[in-house]
């Protein structure tokens, strides 16, 4: 079998939070910025979900990508990440049979998600950020505020797609956070995302492939929008240009975790252990 066009031998790097990267990320500095973008825009949905600090951002693809999240004392985001080439699952090759309208099909798809191990919600957004699909937890008293950040956190979720190339996040993307993992997949332009207690990459990448293949008939800027409340725009970031260092990436134990934080008000989670 061929080599794929974007496999690469293992790279190691860092990007500083002040945006300067060591190492090499093969692309000038541009991925290793791309990657503290997404980041930073993923650390977002630790004030929507309660969900505690981002700690490490990681890709499903045929050339992946393992990020861990560093940060200073003055809150600025950096990492250690590595870029390797993996053997990546085939997706399954389904038949879908037609007759559903875009309505039923996303009431299927949203409900197959949720029925993976492992998955305590999920939902879909169109590329015109409007929430299309959601099956979420049907009691406990976090249930109503919860949907009230569905929207917001599926924006988030769009944008954090946008900053990583197509073939570096070919499965899924999968943000790890103190409390809860959110995995990001694409459907097309569009976006499922889902709340996951634990990754169970062989149920969850079934669902995404049945996901794709059901909804890829469709047009989803003809489903109605959820009756969730109004979305908060992306908080603006701007990201200093990387720069290349000609020198080795950092190892040893200060980049290997969070410098510790002065402790907060303990808060009752939305969900997740």
């Amino acid at each position: 079998m061929a080599a794929s066009p974007h496999e690469v031998e293992t790279r190691q790097f860092a990007i500083l939070t002040d945006g300067t990267v060591r190492g090499d990320d093969g692309e000038g500095g541009r991925l290793a910025a791309s990657l503290r973008y997404a980041a930073r825009l993923a650390g977002q949905v630790e004030f929507l979900l309660d969900v505690g600090d981002l700690l490490e951002l990681a890709t499903v693809s045929r050339t992946a990508i393992t990020a861990s999240i560093t940060r200073d004392d003055a809150g600025g985001v950096g990492l250690s990440a590595r870029l390797e080439w993996q053997a990546n699952r085939s997706p399954k090759v389904l038949t879908v049979v037609g007759g559903a309208d875009v309505h039923a099909a996303l009431a299927h798809c949203v409900q197959r998600v949720q029925s993976t191990p492992g998955v305590e919600w999920g939902a879909i957004i169109a590329d015109d950020k409007r929430v299309v699909g959601a099956s979420l937890p049907r009691a406990g008293a976090a249930v109503s505020r919860l949907w009230s950040s569905v929207p917001n956190v599926g924006v988030r979720a769009l944008a954090v797609l946008g900053s990583i190339e197509e073939h570096l996040r070919e499965s899924w993307v999968q943000l790890r956070f103190e409390r809860a993992t959110v995995l990001v997949a694409s459907i097309g332009p569009h976006c499922l995302y889902a709340v996951v207690d634990g990754v169970k990459p062989g149920p969850f990448g079934e669902a995404v492939d049945e996901v794709r293949a059901i909804l890829a008939p469709y047009d989803l800027s003809e489903a109605a929008t959820l009756a969730t409340e109004s979305v908060e725009p992306v908080t603006e970031i701007e990201v200093e240009p990387a720069v290349a260092a000609a020198v080795p990436a950092p190892t040893g134990m200060r980049y290997r975790a969070v410098r510790p934080k002065a402790p907060k008000e303990k808060k009752h989670p939305l969900f997740g252990r």
